[in-house]
């Protein structure tokens, strides 16, 4: 029987973000199946090689070789991508991007080609262009599956549009870690992860810190990661004489040291699709405290069991949530204890068998 071709499309794989971390971790993964062979196409790669480790078997193409405006080269995209599909003879693509449907619903209609959506946002966000909102009712219409991070999302997505193909959540995996030691009840670090944007809302977490930290000032609160606010955190943190326990150290290569040696992760986010960082201390068993945005915390987090879920926005809930786990080392115990209750559905083989069924089907 011939081996289906799936092509997965991204904007740039060679990124760093967490999309492209996933993308590839599944790549690889269905790359060792016998009924597919597994390709990628970019709309540009600014880098010689993707920032995650790509099966190097995994063949490249790109449709640019300079970055380009998506919305004044639409044509251009759609007539290059089909190229693409005719020569390496692709039996279906896999969006990265929702907003990528722009180029591949049309090579559908040109080609037959099939087409999954991947959305990695959550259904009521749209940031960077607003016209996701327009690709979603596309793929909604005309895409052969949708899939989702979070049965809540899924539940968006079948409310708000006539959705005509299969629509099935997907999560994100979590990768356990080898030798990961046991949880440091005595830790008094407090830990934050994510690129320094508008999404993540750590301007919030600056606001959440100025509430109680100087008044534990063996405690330290580390932020992780790089991002355009920056230098407005940074100010932030100064103006209100956080600087010596607020702590901005940059992207790290060695993060799960990090994890090992944390008290607890919080996260601050206004919006996600499945948060990888809050997946990312499973393994450490580390209690959560997380706004509960949309969508993905609830599918991670059992409020009072192995963390805390805050409203969202209630910046003096999420430090009084904070300061009870500081106070309480026993809870933190409790908590740590319970972090890993209900995760085989996370768990990468049982991701890549939804994927492996997925693409059988269509």
């Amino acid at each position: 029987m011939k081996k289906k071709n799936i092509c997965f499309y991204s904007g740039d794989i060679t990124n760093s973000g967490g999309t492209e971390r996933v993308a590839i971790i599944i790549m690889n993964e269905l790359n060792k199946c016998e009924a597919f062979n597994i390709s990628v196409v970019s709309l540009v790669e600014k880098e010689k090689e993707p920032f995650f480790e790509l099966d190097k078997n995994i063949p490249r193409y790109t449709i640019y070789d300079h970055v380009v405006r998506g919305i004044t080269h639409i044509g251009g995209i759609i007539n290059r991508t089909r190229k693409v599909v005719k020569e390496h003879d692709i039996d279906v693509l896999i969006d990265i991007d929702g907003i990528l449907e722009m180029y591949t619903i049309p090579v559908k209609r040109l080609t037959k080609v099939k087409v999954i959506s991947w959305e990695h946002y959550n259904f009521y966000q749209n940031p960077i262009v607003p016209y996701r909102k327009y690709t979603r009712r596309m793929a909604a219409r005309w895409a052969d599956a949708i899939v989702t991070l979070t049965e809540e999302d899924k539940g968006y997505y079948k409310n708000n549009l006539n959705v005509r193909c299969p629509i099935q959540c997907i999560y994100n995996p979590v990768m356990w870690k080898e030798n990961v030691g046991a949880y440091d009840s005595d830790s008094k670090i407090i830990l934050s992860a994510g690129r320094l944007t508008y999404q993540k809302g750590f301007d919030i977490l600056v606001d959440v810190a100025d509430l109680f930290l100087k008044d534990y000032p063996d405690w330290k609160w580390i932020v992780l990661g790089e991002g355009e606010d920056r230098e407005m955190l940074e100010d932030k943190t100064k103006e209100k004489g956080l600087d010596k326990q607020l702590l901005f150290p940059g992207n790290v290569s060695n993060i799960d040291d990090y994890y090992a040696k944390a008290a607890m992760f919080v996260m601050t986010s206004r919006f996600e699709g499945l948060p990888m960082t809050l997946l990312e201390t499973k393994p450490f068993k580390l209690p959560i405290v997380s706004f509960d945005c949309k969508t993905g915390p609830k599918e991670l987090v059992q409020d009072g069991v192995n963390g805390y879920l805050i409203a969202e926005g209630d910046i003096r809930g999420m430090a009084e949530s904070i300061v009870k786990l500081i106070n309480q080392q026993n809870k933190r115990i409790m908590f740590s204890r319970k972090t890993q209750l209900d995760m085989k559905k996370f768990e990468l083989e049982e991701i890549v068998d939804c994927w492996k069924s997925l693409l059988t089907m269509i």
